[in-house]
């Protein structure tokens, strides 16, 4: 495989978050616990990703061959891995900047000094070669998500393909044209703990990681319903190696010796890998300890504005406290959907709180402006007090959380607008606290036309800027136990405000924490997520204990 992705995933629960929280789909089915995947095909005799290796990579017993998919100049899919053709064939130029005819004409050079010559395969032939014989592992290079499984359905190969991607806006694609088909990457270069892979699992759905080589790391992975797939391949690969990466407890092994590895595997009794029988070997990982509640409508609003989603401990205690999450995304995108699945499993799944995260009216076409948003926030506390009885859940201690716009929210409607006094704590991720402070929005700036589009309005001294700005509504009696996390660097909102309201609450008495992030943005990277996670939590429970 060439260049792994490097996806440059930060804790951006304050913005549009890239991933949804979709639930992971199943691998293609494979009669062995541990799958072997044939690099390129066997090429040990014959040219990679060429017919000839993918039909060697079927009769050596692999249970997935490695194809790498590119597009001519004319729109066609190919099989190549380079960008280039000089490599592997008599030609030279970019695949991309070729048309289909003169690609076939190209003579892929045999090992065996040249006697014999293969053709650049279609992605079509491809596909007819592997149908119901063996599995594909699509190396995702230069193609179209669209065409690409407009391909592979004709070829009725939807359940045998499994897909690398190579950047998010890939994932984000194949998630949306394809959402049944499981998708390989790698964890990002920052990921060195067990915690920060949580995170990074966290933030979307993979199916299989291929880059983890310690075996509590690979467990952490299986633990968050991850295969792993590990690359073995090099130029003196041999059962030394292969003998390492299975001890690691991997799912699978990727090679250019996919025959000389069934025949080691089937020898030591290890087809299965370290599990005794065949199966979903990270199956045991994937039971969730609490149940996810889609869409609950709130309000009338349409399109999805007035739901939120509700993750309910399995063994629900009469009385468990309540946590309400609301998104960023500077008040005209996001989606309840960002809320990190680590922090649902931990707070819902390990310590029994019932989670809510909400979605709101966004600003569109000049539509849905302030107060819109804290009314629709209004909506769904009330919502949730009402329903407490029935459901046998504590609705006069909840904890509000929000990122950025969200976090913004959490805090006005804390200070401001909490006529029962439900709210016992807030958790602010980069929020804005004071809207008529020109800190957080300087003229011409993105904060600045932002703000003006929230509100409608582009003067700060205006009664709506005030209205729409928490610390304006910040008193002794109103204020709630807060603790505020911000990067120093945020460019979005200036590290200003969290200093501003922290100050104030320490005038007031209110218990407060401040945790600034120096070198961090708007959000954090998963390094600092990890202190922001358990920080939070220890807030959580100090002032809203589920006891």
């Amino acid at each position: 495989m060439a260049a792994k992705l490097i996806l440059g995933l930060s804790f951006l629960v304050c913005i549009v978050t890239c991933f949804a929280q979709e639930k992971q789909v199943p691998l293609p089915a494979s009669k062995n616990g541990l799958v072997v995947i044939a690099h390129r095909g066997d090429h040990t005799k014959v040219p990679e990703n060429t017919i000839a290796a993918f039909k060697n990579a079927i009769r050596s017993g692999a249970d997935y061959v490695e194809v790498d998919l590119r597009t001519s100049k004319d729109g066609y899919l190919v099989v190549h891995h380079d960008a280039t053709v000089d490599r592997m064939t008599n030609g030279n130029g970019n695949v991309k900047d070729l048309p289909l005819e003169e690609i076939r004409k190209l003579k892929v050079t045999d090992k065996d000094k040249g006697k014999k010559t293969y053709q650049i395969p279609l992605f079509s032939e491809v596909l007819k070669t592997c149908k119901g014989k063996i599995n594909i592992y699509l190396d995702f290079k230069d193609a179209e998500v669209v065409a690409a499984m407009k391909e592979i359905r004709a070829a009725g190969m939807e359940e045998q393909v499994v897909v690398y991607v190579n950047s998010v806006p890939q994932y984000k694609e194949w998630r949306k044209v394809a959402p049944s088909v499981p998708l390989i990457t790698s964890a990002i270069e920052e990921v060195k703990t067990k915690d920060q892979l949580a995170f990074f699992l966290s933030q979307g759905t993979i199916e299989v990681l291929d880059n983890l080589y310690e075996k509590d790391m690979v467990a952490t992975a299986n633990e968050y319903g991850a295969a792993v797939w590990l690359d073995a391949q090099h130029e003196d690969e041999n059962e030394t190696d292969w003998k390492k990466v299975v001890e690691l407890g991997v799912q699978g092994i990727q090679t250019d010796n996919p025959g000389r590895l069934v025949n080691f595997l089937n020898k030591n009794g290890l087809r299965n890998g370290l599990t005794k029988a065949t199966g979903d070997p990270y199956a045991k990982y994937k039971k969730q300890t609490y149940r996810e509640l889609k869409n609950i409508k709130y309000g009338d609003a349409p399109d999805g504005q007035n739901v939120f989603d509700a993750f309910i401990p399995q063994n629900l205690k009469e009385g468990a406290k309540v946590i309400v999450y609301i998104h960023g995304g500077s008040w005209v995108g996001g989606d309840k959907s960002e809320f990190p699945k680590q922090l649902v499993e931990e707070l819902a799944g390990k310590r029994g709180y019932v989670v809510a995260s909400v979605n709101y009216r966004l600003v569109k076409n000049g539509n849905n402006r302030f107060p819109a948003q804290i009314d629709d926030i209004k909506k769904v506390m009330a919502f949730i007090h009402k329903n407490a009885k029935r459901y046998k859940y504590d609705a006069d201690n909840i904890v509000l959380m929000g990122g950025s716009a969200g976090a913004h929210l959490a805090m006005l409607y804390a200070y401001g607008h909490d006529e029962k006094k439900q709210v016992r704590a807030v958790v602010d991720l980069w929020g804005p606290t004071d809207l008529t402070d020109k800190a957080v929005r300087q003229d011409g700036t993105d904060a600045d036309n932002i703000v003006i589009n929230f509100l409608g309005e582009k003067d700060p001294n205006a009664e709506i800027a005030r209205q729409a700005s928490p610390v304006c509504f910040l008193t002794k009696e109103t204020g709630v136990p807060t603790i505020l996390f911000h990067g120093g660097k945020d460019p979005l909102v200036d590290v200003s405000q969290a200093e501003k309201l922290y100050k104030r609450m320490l005038e007031l008495a209110i218990p407060a924490q401040l945790e600034i992030y120096p070198e961090e943005k708007h959000g954090v990277g998963p390094s600092s997520a990890i202190d922001v996670f358990q920080k939070a939590i220890n807030w959580i429970e100090k002032y809203n204990p589920n006891n």
